[in-house]
């Protein structure tokens, strides 16, 4: 007798019950290192900042351009990535924007004006907006219902320690070289992550949600049943998800428009949630590229200031983990609320720091909570789409909070720092976290424990009706 095929919700449902297994390792593993050369490329900015600012004698509106810069090729490259990404699919954008932005890099080794550096800064910042938000993309759609957050705070706990690696680069180039070489080293090792191209090409899975939507069914069937023999699952061609598959079967009523992400109800839930990520996003930022200017502004040496940010970024990777096995059982808005909270209580102390102990506490929680909120932070972002939306949300969503805090903040932080001091920028920012991260907590919806077909449906009115509807037509005549 012939085996039927499996339908689409019965792979997805089969899909979110796979455990933590081998291939799934395998696949963490490399978002994990797609994210460290993200994090290496993004965060040598702040090391040559610290070196070119006397080297090359840069005034305030200088460096708020090399600031900038990158984050403004991030910025622009978002939307035409997300395009792309919902259009030929999560595996290409990624292998491509690796290639680009490392190639771009190393390029940036050879210049010698600082309007050379600003142009290949931006050009390799198009590259890392195709490739930074798809692993987020990737786990959401890839993992067990129960795990998207763990899974997503280990990748980014690796992401978010990696910015420790350009801060070392650069206090090892700072004590080694004189400055006309100590800045060129991190270019340099930009094209390290080139050699991730071959691996990615063989393992990297596309995402099956995606799969699904470009109708081959038949490759997702192949993935799920090689992932059940892997975790010694029986391949039940009957279980299925309800909730989920009533969102499904509304998902295919709807238009993969960019035009329906600036509609209601994602509209709405995508300032709210991008909002959070905007507050994450400024404080990150500024520590990320002007950490080591600030710390040298409370007389800290150049070398020790690099290397001490990097620290943080170190700290911030524990965090991140904490962050996502904390938030899979107690929920993303209580988790996040704990986390915000305890950042901006560090940044205040960070205002009216004195002495070693009061900064060093300030650092800690600063690192660990603010730096270490991205994991839930990004999720949440990727959990208010339906999957044929995702990608254009996402990168959006990504868009907007970069450029109001790459770009916006970064520009005009040099000249607040000048006129106001440290003291009031870090108490701008407590501010700025507590204020972004009411909206989630009073009008934000829970996304833990659920499916992100659930997660992403248009209305649970809407689902709660299709489900009705798909109930009333399975039942048996009298």
């Amino acid at each position: 007798m012939k085996t039927p095929h499996p339908s689409e919700e019965n792979l997805l449902a089969r899909l979110d019950r796979i455990p933590i297994i081998k291939p799934v390792v395998r696949l963490l593993i490399l978002l994990a290192c797609v994210w460290l050369a993200e994090a290496f490329d993004i965060g040598i900015v702040g090391p040559v900042m610290a070196v070119l600012k006397g080297a090359w004698h840069l005034s305030t509106a200088d460096q708020a351009w090399l600031g900038i810069s990158s984050t403004l090729g991030v910025v622009l490259g978002m939307i035409p990535a997300g395009m792309l990404a919902d259009r030929i699919g999560r595996r290409r954008v990624v292998i491509v924007g690796i290639l680009v932005f490392s190639v771009i890099t190393v390029l940036g080794s050879l210049a010698h004006s600082l309007n050379q550096l600003l142009i290949i800064r931006f050009l390799a910042g198009l590259g890392e907006g195709a490739v930074l938000p798809l692993p987020y993309l990737y786990l959401a759609e890839f993992v067990h219902t129960k795990r998207r957050a763990v899974s997503v705070g280990i990748a980014n706990g690796v992401l978010t320690a990696a910015y420790l690696l350009p801060n070392l680069v650069g206090s090892y180039a700072i004590h080694t070289y004189a400055s006309s070489m100590a800045w060129r080293l991190p270019f340099l090792l930009g094209a390290i992550p080139l050699f991730l191209v071959v691996p990615l090409y063989l393992w990297l899975p596309e995402s099956p949600r995606y799969l699904i939507k470009k109708g081959r069914v038949n490759e997702v069937a192949d993935l799920v049943t090689r992932l059940e023999d892997a975790a010694n699952l029986p391949h039940d061609i009957s279980l299925v998800n309800p909730r989920a598959a009533a969102a499904l079967r509304l998902e295919r009523t709807e238009e993969t428009r960019l035009i329906n992400v600036l509609r209601r109800p994602f509209l709405t839930r995508g300032l709210i949630a991008t909002g959070q990520l905007t507050g994450a996003l400024i404080l990150f930022y500024i520590l990320l590229v002007y950490g080591p200017t600030l710390l040298m502004a409370r007389g800290f040496g150049t070398g020790t200031a690099v290397l001490l940010t990097g620290v943080m970024m170190a700290i911030a990777g524990i965090g991140s983990i904490i962050q996502g096995l904390l938030s899979d059982r107690f929920g993303r808005k209580a988790i996040l609320s704990i986390y915000f909270g305890l950042a901006a209580v560090g940044c205040i102390l960070f205002a009216v720091s004195a002495n070693g102990w009061i900064t060093a506490i300030a650092a800690f929680l600063s690192s660990f909570f603010g730096l270490g909120v991205f994991p839930v932070s990004k999720l949440l972002v990727a959990e208010q789409f339906p999957t044929h939306l995702r990608g254009m949300g996402v990168y959006l969503s990504e868009m907007g909070a970069r450029g109001v805090s790459g770009i916006v903040t970064l520009s005009f932080l040099p000249f607040a720092l000048a006129q106001f001091g440290s003291a009031v920028i870090f108490v701008a920012i407590a501010v700025i976290l507590i204020a972004f991260m009411v909206p989630v907590w009073i009008a934000g919806r829970e996304t833990a424990r659920i499916s992100v077909e659930e997660a992403g449906a248009t209305s649970l009115v809407a689902l709660a009706r299709e489900m009705e509807s798909n109930r009333m037509k399975i039942q048996p005549m009298p």
